[in-house]
């Protein structure tokens, strides 16, 4: 696939998903400081710790659940998978690897979010 294709691709996978998160009252106020504060955790703590917390975090309809299963979709993985364990059993160079498909993803999320959710910028 090509680099403008898979970016795309991107694209029209992270605004799907933040209409999705906009098309619920209960999610969209915290999925937009969520996705935005995600990119940063991952770059100073690191993949995995970084979905271990979203792990700890996500209940039955939440944000980080929403996060945690367009993640799951976006990677093409079932969506009862663990993520957290699908992350850490990488070797090495696939996890780096995923981490810069991750933070890629999430640029266009809050690119998305940013202009489709509105809400308090102050918030979170």
């Amino acid at each position: 696939m090509a680099i403008k294709d898979l970016e795309k691709d991107r694209a029209k996978f992270a605004y799907g998903c933040v209409v999705e998160a906009n098309k619920n009252d209960k999610i969209k106020n915290d999925y937009k400081p969520y996705v935005k504060k995600i990119s940063m955790m991952i770059l100073n703590n690191g993949l995995g710790a970084t979905f271990a917390f979203v792990y700890s975090k996500k209940k039955n309809g939440n944000a980080y659940e929403l996060i945690d299963k367009q993640v799951l979709k976006w990677f093409h993985l079932d969506e009862k998978q663990d993520l957290v364990k699908w992350i850490i059993d990488q070797e090495s160079q696939e996890y780096r690897a995923t981490t810069n498909e991750v933070l890629a993803l999430f640029g266009w999320l809050k690119r998305f979010a940013d202009g489709m959710i509105e809400g308090d910028e102050n918030a979170n």
